[in-house]
């Protein structure tokens, strides 16, 4: 028999792609969906807010206030599980993945990559994508 277990609001979320999304402000939500359908997309807080339905200003304060992190925050957390992805792809350059993953540059997302994963992303892929993150490595 398989049971499964609701996760609570304060447990750990496992994937990016779900974490800062344990809320019901819908406003929030059409902004993450935005992002999460082209996190490569250079996007404005105005383009956003757009999206949302809401001002730039009023975005800025929903998300710090029911997601928890910044919008650029958010955004770059995709980004990085995005390169982490095709970090496992060998064929492409640490260039490349940064570009596909819509950083600036290559040093951008080192220095991104460095902020949310700790180490380098050649280390990543030197481990066969199996590396630790930093999250895995803070305490709960």
């Amino acid at each position: 028999m398989v049971v499964y277990q609701r996760r609570g609001g304060n447990d750990p979320q496992l994937s990016p792609w779900l974490a800062h999304r344990n809320h019901l402000h819908p406003a929030v939500h059409r902004a993450q969906d935005a992002i999460a359908q082209d996190p490569a997309r250079s996007w404005s807080v105005d383009e956003l807010a757009a999206q949302a339905h809401v001002s730039a200003r009023h975005l800025t304060r929903l998300f710090a206030e029911h997601a928890g992190i910044s919008v650029v925050g958010y955004q770059q957390r995709l980004r990085v599980a995005r390169a982490r992805e095709l970090l496992a792809e060998r064929q492409l350059s640490v260039e490349r993945v940064a570009e596909l993953a819509g950083f600036a540059s290559a040093r951008d997302f080192r220095r991104v990559w460095q902020r949310h994963e700790g180490g380098t992303p050649s280390t990543l892929r030197a481990a066969g994508g199996r590396g630790s993150t930093l999250a895995d490595r803070q305490p709960s």
